[in-house]
């Protein structure tokens, strides 16, 4: 059986799910703002417990690589790789724009995947229905609120956009046409569990290999660098 364990913590919510070949078998989310350190560990023993499963017995392990929080990032790489060097199975990384995305697979609509960056910017990309899943129709970049709209004001068609980053920016977003739809609240973080789908035919990698997507200075060098 292959049994995979699912890490997102790109974002202030902790999210993890186990999955195995016939699909989510558990998974657990938790906004915590800042505190992902003190949160993964024991939401992974956690889910564990419950579902009755052994740390041992994980086949792969998925990990969402962002961009988003600096913190977060490197709370789930380093346990991430830390499991796949344990017990010395393989590990997948994926986007956190893209597992946004996913949740909208069977949408008919472009997905535009928008993840706070603080500092009033955001991460975001361009998404659409692909046949198992999605793909990525424009690269994900670092933008103002305004050059977002201005972005999702040029894209063709009706948008659906989700992410916290557009929550947090909803009233720049307020002013664009009916065709552009903030998504519900639920979506705002990437799941888990969408991550677990979305990577479970893909191969996986040694834990050394895997990496952070950024894609910005963490704040604390961009503030050092700004004195």
């Amino acid at each position: 059986m292959t049994l995979t364990m699912a890490i997102s913590t790109s974002t202030p919510q902790v999210s993890v799910a186990l999955r195995n070949e016939d699909g989510i078998l558990s998974s657990f989310s938790l906004r915590v703002g800042r505190r992902h350190a003190e949160t993964l560990a024991p939401a992974i023993r956690a889910l564990c417990e419950l579902s009755g499963v052994e740390v041992s017995s994980f086949s792969r392990i998925a990990v969402d690589v962002g961009p988003g929080l600096f913190t977060g990032l490197r709370v789930g790489i380093a346990t991430a790789k830390a499991l796949g060097d344990a017990l010395c199975i393989p590990v997948v990384a994926a986007g956190s724009l893209e597992t946004l995305a996913f949740a909208w697979r069977h949408d008919p609509r472009t997905v535009a995947s928008v993840v706070d960056a603080r500092r009033g910017e955001v991460f975001w990309s361009l998404h659409r229905a692909a046949p198992g899943g999605v793909e990525t129709i424009r690269a994900a970049e670092v933008a103002s609120p305004s050059d977002l709209a201005k972005g999702l004001a040029a894209t063709s068609g009706p948008v659906v956009v989700t992410g916290d980053g557009a929550r947090r920016y909803e009233s720049e977003l307020s002013s664009l046409d009916e065709r552009i739809e903030l998504a519900p609240s639920r979506f705002d973080y990437p799941s888990a569990e969408c991550l677990a789908d979305m990577t479970a035919e893909v191969e996986g990698v040694e834990a050394a290999l895997v990496s952070a997507r950024y894609m910005r200075d963490a704040d604390v060098r961009i503030g050092w660098d700004q004195r």
